[in-house]
């Protein structure tokens, strides 16, 4: 008689195609985050360039980009008032946010409770999907709450007050001891209470960091970091400075109540006089910007402290070889 009895898998055999599978399943793994990662990079890279279209146009439209900041007891003609603003709310309409920027009143400042509906619209050509911080909303517990941004307009080479006369060891400038070393303010495209045009960039737009990247701080309850704070007039919030190199392990010196460094995942910070933040990402090994000239490029981690610090001056005099960065 026959035996018809069917030989199953045995441990071993079975602890052997699970150790395959545990295998194949890890060689695939990174490649899979590797294309998320890939995909997420060039939608920020389009971004970008959506932010360098609008840049432009804004420019041929009104002869300038805009101020960088206004408001806070800045005196500049045609205002109309002095409540606080920045660059942020003048590209709206150029965003193909023209609805958006009706809604916002600008005859009281950004953070009253009458431009919460406004300020609380997510505008996805400023937020990067490879940054979980794009959900962030600031001061969620107050009545000033506002979406966050991962664009941020380059400040210069320095600090938040770049060569403003009268503000003392706030503002420094040469500004001798840093904690990266002495540097001397050189002009940059985004300023308090002044516009810069093409004109003005003489060291050229190809050669000119225009709008860059910023990690979102994450806010908590009574925990609340404005990197990313567009809408903010304020220190850190609405733009970078190149005084540090992209993603720099030194703590970006943020004015006090406005770092939150112990919130998981937020990048280091302090409250160290005088005030800069880096260009940040969450993508590995650099940045993405946006240049005078309307084109993005990555910037590595390891660029050259000097040629990165070029580069966000529009009129330093500086040379910087295309090769170089």
């Amino acid at each position: 008689m026959t035996d018809r009895r069917t030989r199953g898998f045995t441990l071993i055999e079975l602890l052997v195609v699970i150790a395959i599978i545990a295998v194949l399943i890890g060689l695939l793994l990174p490649a899979v985050q590797s294309a998320r990662e890939a995909a997420r990079r060039s939608q920020c890279v389009n971004n970008f360039k959506q932010m360098g279209l609008a840049m432009h146009n804004y420019h041929d439209t009104l002869g300038s980009f805009p101020i960088g900041r206004m408001g806070g007891g800045y005196s500049y003609p045609g205002a109309g008032n002095d409540n606080r603003r920045t660059w942020g709310f003048m590209i709206l309409p150029f965003l193909e946010q023209g609805n958006l920027y009706n809604a916002i009143n600008f005859s009281v400042p950004f953070y009253e409770w009458p431009q919460t509906t406004a300020l609380m619209t997510t505008i996805s050509v400023w937020q990067c999907p490879s940054d979980p911080g794009t959900t962030t909303i600031q001061e969620p517990d107050l009545r000033y709450r506002r979406r966050k941004a991962n664009v941020a307009a380059n400040w210069g080479n320095s600090h938040f007050w770049q060569d403003e006369p009268g503000r003392g060891a706030n503002g420094p400038n040469p500004w001798p001891n840093g904690p990266a070393g002495a540097v001397t303010f050189s002009g940059a495209p985004f300023r308090g209470n002044a516009s810069t045009s093409l004109r003005d960039m003489t060291d050229g737009t190809s050669n000119t960091l225009l709008v860059g990247e910023v990690i979102i701080g994450v806010n908590q309850v009574g925990k609340y970091d404005h990197r990313g704070d567009i809408f903010n007039d304020d220190y850190n919030c609405s733009m970078f400075m190149a005084y540090t190199a992209p993603n720099s392990t030194i703590p970006d010196q943020l004015n006090a109540g406005y770092c939150a460094a112990t919130v998981p995942g937020n990048p280091p910070c302090n409250s160290n006089t005088p005030k800069f933040n880096a260009a940040r990402s969450r993508h590995p090994g650099g940045v993405n910007i946006c240049f005078g000239d309307g084109s993005v490029r990555f910037i590595k981690n390891s660029v050259n402290l000097n040629i990165w610090r070029a580069l966000s001056t529009h009129s330093g005099g500086e040379i910087v070889s295309s090769d170089a960065f």
